[in-house]
């Protein structure tokens, strides 16, 4: 056991070392950071919304919730008072968010709606019922290139040292 654990050590000091050395080898221009951006950019949410939700265990609950909504009651303060979920004790509130940091049943229903509407049927998910009212909906935007390029450069080393495994595997 100690041998095979002596062997494991061995090769893992072998392979970062020669992982240091071709990083260290490679020259990251700045052209391959702006492509990587570029990349990033492209596949990023068009969309964010603002949103808050009421989360309660029935079907029931929720219909009995957008019931109150309907006849004008608050949303943030039927949130505080019946809301099982954590964001309860702050009316709902969720933030700003892309539909992807979401369950698929949840974004869906959020995407549906206007902004200041809320949902009209509950939505289920896998933590119950919610009832969701879209406060608000903006385009994305990325982040300034400058304040990502240190991260980006990373990014794109450790792509091209996965290519140069990949190629001393093949």
């Amino acid at each position: 056991r100690v041998k095979a654990q002596i062997e494991l050590q061995t090769r893992s000091l072998i392979a970062q070392n020669v992982a240091r050395r071709y990083i260290t080898g490679i020259s990251i221009s700045e052209e391959d950071i702006q492509a990587e951006y570029d990349e990033q950019s492209s596949v990023a949410p068009p969309m964010q919304f603002k949103a808050r939700h009421i989360l309660v265990e029935s079907q029931g609950e929720a219909t009995a919730i957008i019931g109150e909504l309907d006849q004008g009651g608050d949303f943030e303060t039927l949130a505080k008072e019946k809301s099982t979920g954590p964001s309860g004790p702050s009316g709902g509130d969720l933030g700003w968010f892309p539909p992807d940091r979401m369950v698929a049943e949840f974004s869906q229903a959020v995407q549906a709606l206007a902004d200041g509407e809320f949902s009209k049927e509950p939505v289920q998910t896998q933590f119950g019922w919610h009832v969701i009212l879209r406060e608000e909906s903006r385009d994305s935007v990325p982040p300034p290139f400058e304040s990502v390029q240190d991260v980006l450069k990373q990014q794109v080393e450790a792509k091209k040292l996965q290519e140069y495994i990949d190629s001393l595997r093949s």
